[in-house]
C-alpha cells in the first residue's frame, strides 16, 4: 500500500475517533426557550434604552416622583403589555418599582420623552456605540502603521524628524477622528465598515499603486500607497455606511464578500502565474476587480437578507471551513502541483459561504455567540491536530493525517457550537419578528399649522404614523 493511502487510512481512523470523542464530550441538551420580557426603547427614535440619573436631571423628569432615582427601563411582556421599571437607591438599599402600562400609556410616555429630548438633550439620541471602537482602532493603526509609514514613504532619513513625524501622526490618529465624530452618529455598522476600509485599504492601496507603476514600483511607493489607501478607503466606507444607515450585520456581510473577492482574485493570479512572470499590473488588476466584485455582491446580498453581526460571522466561519475541507480532500490525492490546492480553496470557500448563509437564515446570532463559534472551530482544529500528533509517534511527518484530523476537529467544533447556540439564536429571531403600528398624537399636533414667526416645533421630526416590521 502506498504511503499516501496509508496516511489517508490512518487519518480517517483518527478522524472518526476524534469526531466521536468531541461529540460525546459536547453532548448536552439546550435549555428550552422561555417567554421573557423584552427591553424596548423609551423614545420614538428607538435610541434611548434607559434613562439614568444624569439624563433624567437634564430632562427634568422622574427624579421628583422617584426619590433616589437611579435609572428607568421599559419592558414588553409576551402578552404585549408593558412595564416601566424604575430603580432607586435609598438608605443604602436598591429598590425597584414596576409600573404597568397599556400600549396607549406607552405611546404617551414615548411622546413625552421624545419632546423632552428634542428640547433639552438633542444629542442624547445620537447612537455612538461604535465610536470608542473606531477611535481605538485608528489610534492603534497610527501607532503601529501610519506613524512609521509616513516618514518611510517620504524618505525622511534624519532621525529626529522621523521620530517627530511618528509621534505627531500617532497622536493625530486619535485626535482627528475623535474630534470629527463628536457630534455624529457612529453606529457599530458604521464602525465595522470603516474598519474594513482602513485595514483592507492597505492592500488595495498597494494594488492600485502596482496597477499604475507596474514593475517599476518601489518600497517607499508601496508603503505610502498602503497608508493612503487605508485612510481614503476608511473614510469612504465610513460615509457609505453612515449614509445608508448600515447595520453591523450588513457591514460584516459586505466585508466578508469583499474578502472572498480579494482572495479569489489572489487565487486567480496564482493560477495565472502573473507575479512569477513579472506581470504585476495584470495581477493587481485581477485582485482589485475581485475585491470590487465581492463588495458589490455583498451589498446586493445584504439588501436581500437580514443579518446580525453574529450571523455574518458564522457565515464567514463556514466559508473558511469550506476552503479548509476542499484542501483536505485535495490532499488525499497527493497532487504534485500546488495549483490544485488553490483551485480547491477557490471552490470550497464560496460553497462554504453559501452553506453558512443557509445555516443562519432563521436565526439571529449575537456577537458573543459568533465568538464562541469561532473559538469552537479553532479549539476543534487544535484538538484534532493534537490527537494526530500524539498518535503518530516518531515515525516522521504525516501531512495527510495532520490536515485531515485538524479539519475534522474544526468541523466538529463548528457544528457542535452551532447546534448548541442555535435554539437561543432562533428564539432571538422569533422575538424580533413583529409588525408594529404606532400613532403619535403629539406629532399630529406638531404637524398642524403654526402661527407665523413662531419657529419650528421641537418635535417636528417625530412621525405621525410609525410602521415597523422585522422578520
Amino acid at each position: 500500500m502506498s504511503q499516501a493511502a496509508t496516511g489517508l487510512a490512518r487519518a480517517l481512523r483518527f478522524g472518526a475517533a476524534l469526531a466521536a470523542t468531541i461529540l460525546l464530550a459536547a453532548a448536552w441538551h439546550a435549555p428550552e426557550a422561555r417567554a421573557q420580557d423584552v427591553q424596548v426603547p423609551l423614545d420614538r427614535s428607538g435610541r434611548i434604552q434607559r434613562i439614568d440619573a444624569p439624563l433624567a436631571k437634564r430632562l427634568g423628569t422622574l427624579t421628583d416622583r422617584y426619590p433616589g432615582f437611579a435609572e428607568a427601563r421599559l419592558f414588553r411582556a409576551p402578552d404585549s403589555t408593558f412595564a416601566l421599571e424604575v430603580t432607586m437607591a435609598r438608605g443604602g438599599q436598591i429598590l425597584r418599582e414596576r409600573l404597568p402600562l397599556s400600549p396607549a400609556g406607552v405611546d404617551s410616555l414615548r411622546d413625552h420623552i421624545t419632546l423632552l429630548l428634542a428640547q433639552k438633550a438633542p444629542h442624547a439620541t445620537l447612537d455612538q456605540e461604535g465610536r470608542p471602537l473606531l477611535v481605538a482602532t485608528t489610534t492603534l493603526l497610527g501607532l503601529g502603521f501610519y506613524g512609521w509609514a509616513l516618514p518611510y514613504a517620504g524618505d525622511v532619513n534624519e532621525s529626529q524628524a522621523a521620530v517627530g513625524i511618528y509621534l505627531l501622526t500617532a497622536a493625530g490618529s486619535f485626535f482627528v477622528p475623535y474630534a470629527l465624530t463628536g457630534d455624529q452618529a457612529v453606529t457599530y455598522g458604521t464602525t465595522d465598515l470603516a474598519l474594513y476600509g482602513t485595514t483592507r485599504g492597505i492592500f488595495h492601496g498597494i494594488l492600485a499603486y502596482q496597477l499604475f507603476a507596474g514593475s517599476g514600483n518601489t518600497s517607499q511607493g508601496n508603503v505610502g500607497s498602503a497608508a493612503a489607501g487605508s485612510i481614503v478607503e476608511g473614510v469612504a466606507d465610513y460615509f457609505w455606511a453612515q449614509g445608508t444607515q448600515m447595520s453591523a450585520g450588513d457591514a460584516q456581510a459586505i466585508g466578508t464578500l469583499g474578502d472572498l473577492g480579494l482572495l479569489e482574485g489572489l487565487g486567480a493570479t496564482a493560477l495565472a502565474d502573473t507575479y512569477d512572470h513579472d506581470r504585476n499590473q495584470q495581477g493587481a488588476a485581477i485582485m482589485l476587480a475581485g475585491s470590487a466584485a465581492g463588495l458589490a455582491g455583498g451589498a446586493v446580498l445584504a439588501r436581500h437578507r437580514v443579518y446580525s453581526y453574529g450571523d455574518a460571522s458564522v457565515m464567514r466561519n463556514a466559508g473558511i471551513l469550506g476552503a479548509f475541507a476542499a484542501d483536505m480532500v485535495t490532499n488525499w490525492f497527493d497532487p504534485s502541483d500546488h495549483k490544485a490546492y488553490v483551485t480547491a480553496a477557490m471552490i470550497g470557500g464560496p460553497l462554504g459561504l453559501a452553506l453558512g448563509d443557509r445555516l443562519v437564515a432563521n436565526a439571529d446570532f449575537n456577537v458573543g455567540q459568533s465568538v464562541l463559534n469561532s473559538l469552537g472551530m479553532v479549539a476543534g482544529a487544535a484538538f484534532g491536530l493534537g490527537i494526530a500528533y500524539v498518535s503518530s509517534g516518531s515515525s516522521g511527518d504525516h501531512p495527510t493525517l495532520y490536515l485531515t484530523s485538524s479539519m475534522l476537529g474544526s468541523a466538529v467544533g463548528f457544528a457542535s457550537t452551532y447546534a448548541s447556540l442555535l435554539p437561543a439564536a432562533r428564539a432571538s429571531r422569533a422575538n424580533h419578528s413583529s409588525l408594529r403600528i404606532e400613532l403619535s398624537p403629539l406629532a399630529a399636533w406638531a404637524a398642524a399649522p403654526r402661527p407665523r414667526g413662531s419657529g419650528p416645533s421641537a418635535i417636528a421630526g417625530v412621525p405621525i404614523v410609525r410602521v415597523s416590521c422585522r422578520f
